[in-house]
């Protein structure tokens, strides 16, 4: 863990919510020391996006669910065209983010489930999902599909779900402490102020991909690289 010098106040993670000409709202999500970690500032439009910004979500009004998260590609570097679905667990537990890697709609693009069947996609071909508390922010969930994992698609799924959160005004996304392997060793190699926001390891979780269903997958996608 890298520590900051002396004086100098460890980096956090706070927004900035401008709002847009046409009567929407933006709010750009920053890594860095300018605002106390957790901080909500209002600003003039247009958005900026200062060193150290992460997401810059767009939404039609305050309080409506964002049309667009766009992530940094220095946060996500390498990371694929990722657009996504917004929609409630279908067990009623939370909220879900799958997100897709065709072409069917820009990078970063926001839809409803009524508009999925018109995009010529089918569920099964998610790239990946997050699940979150919307009331604690708890995520309960993270998924990658076997033939996504090792290409930033849980960086750049989470920062698009923070981007949701941060629009509808709800609960900074952290977690409880319950991991996977995988998920595990994936938190070690994040920045300070995202590890910040999860305690130590509470429970080890079964792998997301059970051994029935691993065949033909890379050892590397199943299980985190020795020393991790």
């Amino acid at each position: 863990m890298t520590t900051s010098g002396a004086g100098t106040p460890p980096a956090g993670f706070w927004c900035a919510r401008h709002p847009a000409p046409d009567g929407g709202l933006t709010v750009v999500g920053v890594a860095g020391t300018a605002f106390p970690d957790g901080t909500v500032v209002e600003l003039p439009g247009p958005a900026a996006r200062p060193a150290g910004w992460q997401f810059e979500a767009h939404a039609p009004s305050s309080g409506r669910p964002p049309s667009r998260v766009v992530v940094s590609a220095d946060t996500a570097a390498g990371a694929p065209h990722l657009w996504a679905v917004l929609m409630q667990a279908a067990d009623g537990s939370g909220t879900d983010l799958v997100a897709f890697s065709t072409l069917a709609r820009p990078d970063g693009a926001v839809v409803t489930p009524g508009e999925v069947p018109a995009l010529g996609v089918g569920w099964g071909e998610q790239s990946g999902a997050v699940r979150w508390s919307p009331s604690t922010g708890v995520i309960s969930q993270v998924y990658v599909a076997p033939a996504h994992r090792r290409r930033r698609v849980a960086t750049k799924l989470l920062l698009m779900a923070g981007g949701v959160q941060a629009l509808i005004g709800q609960a900074w996304l952290h977690s409880d402490g319950r991991l996977t392997d995988l998920g595990d060793a994936w938190l070690s190699r994040q920045p300070d102020w995202w590890r910040q926001r999860v305690p130590a390891r509470s429970e080890h979780l079964p792998p997301m991909t059970p051994p029935t269903e691993a065949a033909g997958v890379p050892v590397r996608n199943l299980e985190p690289d020795v020393g991790s």
